[in-house]
């Protein structure tokens, strides 16, 4: 999938913030052993998160097609862990 206009980076750099938000609160509800108030944290940075990887596919960042392949086989394989 190739974009047939420049790429504006705020997005993605928005996108990356949002990640490393999300990562950092895993992170916290890990070190608290997951506090209602590390949870209620984890939780919005997935809406945050959620919103972003919205945004990237309405401006064509993303192949649905590949995504959802991707995301069944992840699933897949971390549910035979738990």
């Amino acid at each position: 999938m190739e974009l047939s206009r420049e790429v504006d980076p705020f997005l993605l750099i928005v996108a990356m913030e949002e990640a490393g938000e999300f990562a950092q609160a895993c992170s916290k509800v890990y070190r608290h052993n997951g506090g209602e108030f590390e949870i209620k944290c984890l939780s919005e940075e997935i809406g945050d998160l959620q919103a972003m990887i919205n945004l990237l596919r309405e401006e064509g960042f993303v192949d649905l097609e590949v995504a959802e392949k991707k995301r069944i086989a992840r699933e897949k394989k971390h549910r035979r862990n738990l």
